[in-house]
């Protein structure tokens, strides 16, 4: 298939798509156009212009002066402001996030000729004054520069006032939003939406079907209270966008890595004389994006644009320390002579066939054991070490074989001013393997363990102001939604 005819598909799909109303992710600003005399101007060419994409957006003031531009994807704009009679005002550095309804003050134009320009930076600190919303913000900038040791995005909403999270995150994914509750409210009663679609697994409410790498994620915008009625299905709306390419190329790679050799011993350990359990965490990974260059086409680096994000995570995930006391070599064939108590004195076996007296010398005849039961007892691992205070004898923490590898690509399209086009595509790859399976209510492992959780997420929007076409929405199978066009 040629480029031409790839991109004439894309077209096509974005005019026939309806204008979808993603919740989490686009957003709006508006203002008011006044002259000198706080009179309104009328009629005024009001342009803004993604300054990472060159993406333009273009209305009319309105006879009051007022003005709207809704839909836009966050980022950063410049807007200009042309009317005839006056100067062209332009204001740059306006940061729009997700959900955000930006109301810019009152611009107020010059007298003068339209060639020259009146240029302001926009406030560093603004009041929301659209909606009584309550919301937290965190940017790309906090993601990457915080120390953040799961590498898992949820770990930074315990920043945020009112947020709690009890969990212990040690890798993405660890427990999801399974302990994050928000101004009192239930953990449950939290949803998490991935440019703009749900992501929360509907079997229990707590667990998101999707962790993009930090890397790609360029804002999280957490909605706690008083927030439009769009969004009031649970208490508390998590909101992820991910990133887009922008007009320059820009790319990088890391590598975060923990070992147990960088961690000293515990001091029960060191006690009972056990190593330092395997501690591994070893976390590669890269990003690119930029614009997309077709000679003759994409020239101009303002029409399509990719970013792509990859990352692995080969890791052994320690299940914990577990001390336990299991039968003895001598204590499977009836010997119990060596058998203490804390304080050094022999435990008595009773018989119960003898009024419960002692058995002469703690030893069980081999005509009283029975030998089926006697082979149940190999199910129960050997003691592999001995406590100076006889509490156990067992000590384990197998480790569990849980890769973990996603990838991320998003391409946006800025088709015309009037008409925008975008498609994300994620893949996660997500295994546990190992010899720690236990079943319910059973301390020690003795079952092999294989579990696969490959997952898949594509969501396209596209958008051109004033149509109205039917847009068919299917639930994937993992839970995301994706939209096709109804023929």
């Amino acid at each position: 298939m040629t480029v031409a005819r790839t991109l004439t598909l894309i077209l096509l799909a974005a005019l026939f798509s309806a204008r979808l109303y993603a919740q989490g992710l686009t957003g709006q600003i508006s203002g008011t156009i006044t002259d000198p005399t706080s009179a309104a101007v009328p009629n005024a060419a009001v342009e803004l212009r993604n300054t990472a994409t060159a993406q333009v957006r273009q209305t009319v003031a309105s006879s009051s002066g007022d003005f709207i531009v809704s839909e836009l994807l966050p980022g950063t704009y410049s807007l200009k402001v042309a009317a005839s009679g006056f100067t062209t005002f332009e204001q740059t550095g306006l940061v729009l996030t997700a959900t955000e309804r930006l109301v810019l003050r009152t611009i107020t134009l010059r007298v003068g000729e339209m060639v020259q320009t009146t240029t302001v930076q926009a406030e560093a600190v603004r009041v929301q004054t659209q909606s009584g919303e309550r919301t937290g913000l965190i940017t790309s900038k906090q993601l990457q520069e915080v120390p953040l040791k799961s590498r898992d995005y949820a770990g930074m909403l315990r920043l945020l006032p009112g947020v709690s999270d009890h969990s212990d995150r040690e890798a993405p994914r660890s427990f999801g939003f399974r302990f994050v509750a928000a101004n009192g409210g239930r953990s449950t009663s939290v949803s998490a939406s991935l440019d703009g679609v749900s992501q929360m697994g509907t079997g229990n409410q707590f667990w998101p079907l999707f962790t993009p790498p930090v890397e790609a994620i360029a804002e999280v915008k957490v909605l706690l209270t008083n927030y439009q009625a769009e969004y009031g299905r649970t208490t508390t709306g998590i909101h992820v966008v991910t990133k887009a390419g922008t007009r320059e190329f820009h790319g990088g790679a890391y590598y975060f890595k923990r070992n147990e050799a960088l961690n000293a011993n515990e001091f029960f350990n060191n006690q009972l004389g056990v190593k330092r359990q395997r501690y591994r965490y070893d976390n590669p990974g890269y990003y690119v994006g930029g614009p997309v260059l077709i000679p003759g086409m994409t020239t101009r680096r303002d029409k399509l644009f990719f970013f792509w994000s990859q990352e692995f995570f080969p890791r052994k995930t320690p299940t914990g320390v577990r001390r336990l006391t299991f039968p003895t070599a001598l204590e499977r064939q009836g010997n119990f002579s060596q058998s203490l108590d804390t304080n050094g004195v022999p435990i008595p076996v009773l018989d119960p066939l003898n009024n419960r007296q002692p058995i002469p010398g703690n030893l069980v005849p081999a005509s009283r054991i029975d030998r089926r039961g006697q082979a149940l007892l190999n199910f129960f691992p050997q003691p592999n070490t001995q406590d100076p205070q006889r509490l156990l004898n067992y000590v384990f923490d197998l480790p569990v074989d849980n890769p973990y590898r996603t990838e991320v690509l998003r391409v946006d399209w800025n088709i015309s001013p009037k008409a925008n086009f975008y498609v994300r595509g994620l893949n996660n790859s997500m295994s546990q393997s190992g010899d720690a399976c236990c079943l319910s209510g059973v301390t020690f492992p003795h079952l092999p363990l294989d579990y696969r959780f490959p997952g898949k997420g594509f969501v396209s929007l596209g958008w051109a102001p004033k149509m109205r076409q039917a847009v068919k929405t299917q639930p994937s199978s993992n839970g995301e939604l994706s939209h096709g066009i109804i023929t």
